[in-house]
């Protein structure tokens, strides 16, 4: 009997023994999948938060059309003919200007040529760079003023046009490979703290200033800095750096003050032509409003 009795506890040891080795086989185990998966599950966060964007999705909207002849169909330019046949005079009335621009419910028209501006000029609080932006724009408020710009401000560094100025940047591009790097901003002789501001305070000519930068600096680069295609960037509101509306033009492919970036850093293109300007015009104010929204009734009604 005690023979027996000690080979039954023996038994019931090593039953007790292979039950809390695949207990405690089972809880490693168990413990290490959780592991597994909160690391990967942390791992992936860290992915989402930190990882940078995909340039060639994210990067930049997508290329605004350009108008070819005999394939206005193809893309976001509608025309609008003077004797349309809808009976809602008001929709005649915005329809004259001939053309307009659709994109995800956002309607926007062609620049019209003979638009009124807004003009406002600055208060001077002494943000750096826009005195002398103001300067060399033109503005009412600072043609008294001592030139404020290290460069001077002689009529020799600026190119004047209709309502805007292109001049040298003391910054060059970077990354220019056929072409010059020597940089150009276009500012507008108004003052317009960014894209922001000249969106909201001047919703009706704002598209018409644009063509008219994109045209002249795109002219100027040609005839005092270097040919073939340009690579045109503007800023978002929050990444400005002088508190005055401007457009860098620089080398097709290349890069200057932190762009071309992400659609919530700057907007860029390329233009290889005067045609382009108002396609890219339409482009940049689909930008403003994705980043800003569609402006409001309370906007001015005049410029």
């Amino acid at each position: 009997r005690r023979s027996l009795s000690s080979k039954n506890l023996s038994s019931q040891d090593s039953e007790y023994t292979v039950v809390r080795c695949c207990q405690m086989f089972a809880g490693v185990s168990t413990l290490v999948v959780l592991a597994f998966l909160l690391l990967k599950g942390s791992n992936q966060m860290a992915k989402n938060v930190y990882e940078a964007p995909d340039p060639k999705a994210q990067n930049f909207l997508p290329p605004p059309p350009i108008e070819r002849q005999g394939k206005k169909e193809a893309h976001g330019w509608v025309v609008v003919d003077d004797d349309s046949d809808s009976d809602d005079e008001n929709e005649k009335q915005h329809y004259d200007d001939g053309y307009r621009w659709k994109w995800e419910g956002s309607t926007r028209y062609a620049a019209v040529q003979d638009a009124q501006l807004c003009y406002y000029e600055p208060v001077h609080d002494s943000k750096p760079g826009q005195d002398c932006f103001c300067q060399l724009a033109g503005n009412k408020a600072c043609r008294s003023m001592p030139c404020q710009c290290p460069q001077g401000c002689s009529s020799d560094l600026t190119w004047r046009h209709h309502n805007t100025t292109t001049f040298k940047n003391f910054k060059y591009a970077t990354g220019c490979q056929s072409q010059s790097s020597v940089a150009l901003l276009t500012v507008p002789e108004s003052h317009f703290e960014n894209i922001r501001y000249l969106k909201t305070w001047c919703p009706k000519g704002a598209q018409s200033l644009l063509v008219e930068m994109f045209q002249k600096s795109l002219e100027t680069f040609r005839d005092v800095v270097d040919k073939g295609p340009v690579r045109q960037c503007i800023h978002a509101a929050e990444s400005v750096s002088v508190p005055w509306f401007h457009l860098h033009t620089i080398c097709d492919d290349g890069r200057i003050d932190g762009l071309p970036s992400s659609a919530n850093i700057g907007w860029c293109s390329k233009m290889h032509s005067s045609s382009d300007a108002e396609p890219l015009a339409a482009s940049v104010m689909v930008w403003a409003e994705r980043l800003y929204g569609i402006s409001g009734d309370t906007m001015p009604s005049s410029c």
